[in-house]
């Protein structure tokens, strides 16, 4: 340990072994080697094993707890200090009484990952108390959060929630010397935020923010002041122009552009630009605006600017004001058509496609004058489907209600040439958009399927069958079932595009309490024998269902189908 310059008594490779070996090992030393361990521990560490840019204070402290741990492992190990050994350790100790070592040897690794479920955890934290009253608290707030240390906590938040008042004038106090104490106020906005705080904060700190909070701080605290203004204008009952104001000087502020080509949807209403554009629509909102009203003069400018700013990040903007398209199109058309709807073609800029259709299809409604206006752009996302991510399923069941209602303006061919254009994935949403619109349908079944299901699938739908697949012929099978007097019908139609349905349960359980069985016996046993091949486990209503079609028509026990079933579900009983 002591060769080579004293260098492997304070290596980072051996610091475990050397620990250990100070323990167990350090009374057996003779006197002499026990003084020379002792005199190289005294000395310190080589200052060139660290960064030559440490501040002193810190290279202080490297050195006095790197002595006092190793002189206390000796001691721990029942060995006898020297004088100077035994001075030195009680002075380090005094200066530094909250060293202690550790139970459970955490101090003799230089990494140790504890969680908040670990033993050690819990006794590591260092509380600070907030003070309640305003003259302490703004001196509290003077000292920086020590943001480097897992284990410190104080109960700031906490006096923010109970002590309102008290919190938030210690925050204007200190802001009138221009300290702005920005992590506190990230952490005090963000609990003004909650329910309960967001009005009367605002109430009482809008002015301030407003006239007083220089654009630098704004720009580091933008995601709390978004949220909290995003909050706020829910409710607002003061201070609106204030309000738009604020978003104003915060859209101006630079933002990174945060845009997830993943998630366009996620990012934009968790980044700063989507809260304030929310923020001002829930302004808007409050107006009930009317069709036609046109785009308020105090809020056309701002969404005018998400489309003629040089600044990236504004396209979460857009994002948002996608997902409000119908309205803001009912709204204002000719703005609409002029900003808003150019950037849904794909062959004008793919990727800001993605996120406009991504941000309408987060919920998506059928509006027939636009789908008018958009046709060519929503035909054509037909063809970029994989482009739409977890958006893409809403998608593929928007464009089959579109079909399913008869939009005028959309030709059949239209509509046969975009689910032609699908892939599989989006056939499979298709098949079960239709099957969830006829079970939608309650009392009026038999019509929709006559009048809108039936058209759809034989003049619409594709024809090759080579895109059957199972999770199409489950959907297939529920469509049938539902059709209700139309059953035979509808399996008559669709029967081709049926399967074996890997685990049947839910259709031959909806089949069963249907009344199908008894009113439909021979294309009920024409259906349960497709979908019911040679699954490892039988449904238990596989027997019900027999012996309803044998009640309604006993001649069906007979039939080779009607065998084949019963014989199944014996065998795997």
């Amino acid at each position: 340990m002591i060769t080579d310059g004293n260098w492997w008594l304070w290596s980072s490779d051996l610091h475990r072994e050397v620990m250990r070996l100070l323990v167990l090992q350090g009374h057996n030393l003779s006197s002499t080697a026990r003084e020379k361990i002792e005199q190289a521990i005294l000395l310190g560490p080589p200052r060139n094993m660290y960064k030559s840019e440490l501040e002193d204070d810190d290279w202080t402290y490297i050195v006095d707890h790197s002595i006092w741990l190793r002189l206390s492992k000796i001691l721990a190990g029942s060995t006898q200090l020297g004088d100077a050994a035994m001075r030195k350790l009680q002075e380090l100790s005094l200066a530094n009484s909250e060293w202690k070592l550790a139970e459970n040897e955490r101090d003799e690794f230089l990494h140790w990952m504890s969680g908040t479920g670990d033993p050690d955890f819990e006794s590591q934290k260092e509380i600070d108390l907030a003070p309640r009253k305003r003259s302490e608290i703004k001196e509290w707030l003077r000292t920086p959060i020590k943001s480097d240390d897992i284990h410190y906590e104080d109960t700031w938040r906490i006096t923010c929630r109970e002590r309102f008042f008290h919190a938030a004038f210690a925050l204007c106090d200190l802001a009138s010397e221009r300290n702005w104490a920005v992590g506190r106020w990230k952490e005090a906005l963000q609990v003004w935020s909650e329910e309960g705080q967001s009005i009367r904060s605002w109430r009482y700190l809008a002015p301030l923010v407003h006239k007083s909070m220089p654009d630098e701080v704004l720009q580091k605290l933008a995601h709390s002041l978004s949220w909290w203004l995003e909050v706020i204008s829910k409710s607002i009952d003061c201070h609106e122009v204030v309000l738009l104001d604020l978003c104003q000087r915060l859209l101006n502020q630079p933002h990174e552009d945060g845009m997830s080509d993943d998630d366009p949807v996620m990012r934009a209403i968790n980044h700063p630009i989507g809260h304030l554009t929310q923020a001002i629509l829930n302004m808007w909102f409050k107006q009930e605006p009317k069709d036609n009203d046109r785009l308020p003069a105090d809020i056309e400018p701002i969404f005018t600017q998400f489309f003629t700013g040089q600044n990236p990040a504004y396209l979460n903007g857009r994002v948002v004001l996608a997902s409000r398209l119908i309205t803001i199109f009912r709204v204002d058309r000719q703005w609409t058509e002029t900003h808003l709807l150019p950037l849904f073609d794909w062959s004008l800029d793919p990727r800001e496609a993605k996120a406009m259709w991504e941000g309408f299809l987060w919920s998506p409604r059928l509006y027939p004058p636009l789908q008018i206006s958009y046709k060519k752009q929503f035909l054509e996302t037909a063809r970029n489907y994989d482009q739409l991510g977890k958006h893409a399923r809403q998608f593929a069941a928007f464009i089959t209600y579109a079909a399913l209602d008869i939009i005028d303006g959309y030709s059949v061919t239209e509509f046969q040439e975009a689910l032609s254009s699908l892939p599989q994935a989006g056939l499979d949403e298709s098949a079960q958009a239709l099957a969830q619109a006829l079970e939608s349908a309650g009392d009026q079944r038999e019509e929709y399927w006559i009048n809108r299901i039936q058209p759809f699938w034989q003049n619409i739908w594709p024809k090759s069958q080579d895109l059957t697949s199972k999770n199409i012929a489950k959907s297939l099978a529920r469509l049938s079932i539902a059709a209700g007097d139309e059953f035979p019908s509808a399996l008559s139609t669709v029967k081709d595009w049926l399967q074996a349905i890997e685990h049947p349960h839910f259709e031959i359980h909806t089949l069963l309490k249907s009344g199908l069985l008894k009113r439909f016996p021979n294309e009920s046993l024409s259906l349960l024998d497709i979908i019911i091949s040679d699954q490892p486990w039988p449904n238990q209503y596989i027997r019900d269902c027999l012996d309803c079609i044998s009640e309604a028509l006993p001649a069906l026990s007979n039939d080779s189908r009607f065998l084949r079933l019963e014989e199944y579900y014996r065998s795997k009983r």
